[in-house]
């Protein structure tokens, strides 16, 4: 799996799977978009890897007409966000750049219908976006910026695993070990939520990773969430 694929696909695994479906708005969509949800998740477990561009292709238009359907709510804008990531890092080149900078744009258009949307879900993939990606003149990446939706999601979520630990993960890879700690024992001690059982499983096997690297003071944020290369992105110019 490429280094683009490992980062937007771990993202959208604990952001789009980690979300309780309750939780995804107006009863007049939440069936529909967690429907979605689950195709999303159906096309990146089970396609193969070779064939899951084809099917974002054909599965973004639907998700499109949902926002477009519902055009003052925030949820379907993110699961269009979500969309768009996976589908670029199924499709590495020129376009890709493109659909992460689409995808950041709809977050943000999100957050300003409501922030709260998704437990904060915009925030933490936006941190994510900013944070890990290359910054100019390759992409928009740009770490004080995620570190700030990275306490914007804090704020909204005080004590949520996801929130905790993104922003652990974060404090690790600058190498502020002793903050880092903080959050990811926070992440630790959250429980594992019986409808997400799957998704928070695996979230505490990222934080242990994690938390053993802070308390060895090393930067590590380990092979599952590799930061983006540059010569991903250079041969992407190169097209």
């Amino acid at each position: 799996m490429n280094p683009l694929l490992k980062v937007l696909a771990a993202m959208a695994f604990f952001l789009g799977g980690s979300i309780p479906s309750h939780a995804v708005g107006p009863a007049a969509t939440s069936d529909t978009v967690q429907s979605l949800w689950n195709e999303w998740g159906e096309i990146f477990y089970v396609v193969p890897e070779k064939q899951r561009a084809t099917r974002f292709e054909a599965f973004l238009p639907r998700v499109k007409a949902l926002v477009a359907q519902h055009p003052g709510q925030a949820d379907p804008l993110i699961l269009e966000a979500i969309v768009l990531c996976t589908y670029a890092a199924s499709d590495v080149g020129l376009g890709a750049l493109s659909k992460v900078s689409q995808a950041r744009d709809l977050l943000v258009k999100s957050i300003d219908i409501d922030p709260k949307a998704r437990s904060g879900a915009a925030y933490i993939t936006l941190g994510n976006l900013y944070y890990r990606l290359p910054g100019w003149p390759i992409s928009f990446g740009d770490e004080d910026q995620g570190r700030h939706y990275f306490e914007a999601a804090l704020k909204l979520s005080p004590d949520g695993i996801d929130s905790n630990f993104f922003y652990g993960d974060y404090l690790l890879d600058r190498g502020e070990y002793e903050k880092a700690l903080a959050y990811l024992e926070k992440a630790d001690r959250a429980p594992i939520r019986d409808e997400n059982r799957l998704s928070d499983l695996n979230v505490k096997k990222e934080i242990a990773k994690a938390l053993a690297a802070a308390r060895e003071r090393r930067n590590d944020k380990g092979s599952f969430f590799s930061r983006i290369v540059a010569s991903v992105f250079g041969s992407a110019e190169k097209q």
